[in-house]
């Protein structure tokens, strides 16, 4: 495993950084959480796509940049650095590269160069339960009516849905077998209900009742494997998450470590009292934890390489790890670490939230103790 960047590697991610960085500075940030309801920065969002970066993991025949998963977590890694409000994660990792993979050439030509274009927003409903981990069998079901289907569920914790052009839906088919279908949220039948998240990000409980759903809807089509769909999906979702919050601990140890290197306290500067230096030390060990076993599943998943326990490794330690930093950049900040006018509180939210997104530390301990238990 090589986890160097390629010169083009480090281009995208500077690229991506400068990007968010010039876009969203922090007074940019708080009109956005208190003026607008969607919670997207769509001048952001377009910059990125007039920089060919959204299509930056999808496929050169429809417009895309021809790179990868790898190349798209550069992305999302920035985006976490600068805790952006844009839906990159659902459109691109949960949406895009789901119909690039699986979809057949209508499905593709349907909903990728929209992506690419920064005009079409995607997202995916996995979750039915609070533990956050996909189902392997949805209670979701698909009833086959007059050569299409009809759905009807309740999915939780939906991101992005409200903006939505479609969203990847699996359902249980009357055969035992699952199908991913892409829903229309817009459809008569289907219902959003806005969720209050701990971030502020937009999620929502996505309600099925009854929806008539075209057979071309199906991803892949009458012969696809919908349970396999959902694997590479959550398995690609799960390691997005954990490079996504790689960015939020490195911007949060960054502004930790400008505050008290310029702070005083009885004539000296915060940085020089051991106790601080030990805390920001300990916070930059658990940093570069979080980072490199977040980049070790996803080189594994780019690379083709059996990544299931490097996924799960690296979403513990993007729960435990984590929140010891951002705790860290709290207290060290103190009372002004409260201040919604200073921008670290953003990044313990963030914390929290991916924490628990597909699962927290526990849920994805037990099955990698399953795993070492059968390597013995």
């Amino acid at each position: 495993m090589d986890l160097t960047f390629s010169e083009e590697q480090q281009a995208i991610h500077e690229l991506a950084g400068r990007i968010l960085t010039d876009k969203l500075p922090a007074e940019r940030l708080r009109e956005i959480e208190t003026t607008d309801p969607d919670r997207f920065a769509r001048d952001a969002w377009d910059e990125l796509a007039k920089s060919e970066l959204l299509g930056i993991g999808l496929p050169a025949d429809v417009g895309g940049g021809g790179y990868g998963f790898l190349e798209t977590c550069l992305l999302l890694e920035q985006v976490g650095r600068t805790v952006a409000p844009v839906p990159a994660y659902a459109t691109l990792v949960l949406g895009a590269l789901p119909i690039a993979e699986f979809g057949d050439a209508a499905q593709r030509a349907a909903w990728l160069p929209g992506v690419v274009a920064g005009q079409t927003v995607l997202t995916a409903a996995l979750v039915e339960s609070g533990d956050g981990i996909p189902p392997a069998r949805p209670s979701t079901t698909a009833t086959p009516v007059d050569g299409g289907w009809e759905l009807s569920g309740e999915k939780w914790f939906v991101p992005a849905a409200h903006l939505a052009a479609a969203v990847l839906v699996p359902a249980a088919l009357p055969d035992g077998s699952v199908a991913v279908f892409l829903v229309d949220p817009a459809a008569p039948g289907v219902s959003l209900t806005a969720l209050d998240t701990f971030s502020g990000e937009p999620q929502f409980t996505v309600t099925l009742d009854g929806v008539a759903v075209g057979a071309d809807r199906r991803l892949g089509g009458a012969a696809a494997d919908g349970a396999a769909i959902v694997a590479w999906i959550t398995a690609r979702a799960v390691a997005a998450t954990c490079v996504t919050q790689a960015g939020v601990v490195e911007g949060a140890l960054r502004i930790t470590a400008a505050y008290v290197s310029q702070r005083e306290q009885f004539n000296a500067k915060l940085a020089t009292f051991q106790a601080v230096s030990q805390r920001t030390a300990d916070a930059y060990v658990d940093t570069e934890l979080v980072r490199l076993t977040a980049w070790q599943a996803a080189w594994q998943l780019a690379n083709g390489v059996d990544a299931a326990e490097a996924i799960s490794i690296a979403k513990f330690f993007t729960a435990e790890a984590a929140q010891r930093v951002v705790h860290a950049a709290q207290h060290l900040h103190g009372g002004i670490g409260l201040d919604l006018d200073y921008p670290v509180h953003r990044y313990f939210r963030w914390a929290k939230e991916l924490e628990l997104r597909l699962g927290g530390g526990v849920q994805h301990l037990a099955p990698l103790g399953a795993m070492l238990a059968a390597s013995r």
